[in-house]
């Protein structure tokens, strides 16, 4: 019973740590993400804090939503109906 504990007891805490681990990355991915727009407007000719700047960034994020939701398979429209039971 004792040789049960172990295995358990990892596999609880190993849990929270991945789901901590998934946010980083994704928080990461994002940081990355806004240096990348920030470095594409101004190469652009952009300059930092004007309001076209603010601009760039702004269609920077909407070009990548647009994106990531045409590469994404499960959105769509549709009708449809249930049977509740």
């Amino acid at each position: 019973m004792k040789n049960l504990r172990i295995p358990a007891l990892l596999t609880f805490l190993a849990i929270p740590a991945m789901g901590l681990a998934s946010c980083t990355s994704t928080e990461e991915q994002q940081a990355q993400q806004r240096l990348e727009d920030r470095q594409h407007c101004k190469e652009l000719g952009f300059k930092e804090g004007s309001e076209e700047f603010g601009n760039c960034i702004l269609k920077m994020r909407e070009i990548r939503a647009r994106r990531e939701m045409n590469d994404n398979p499960h959105f769509g429209f549709g009708l449809g109906v249930g049977i509740g039971l």
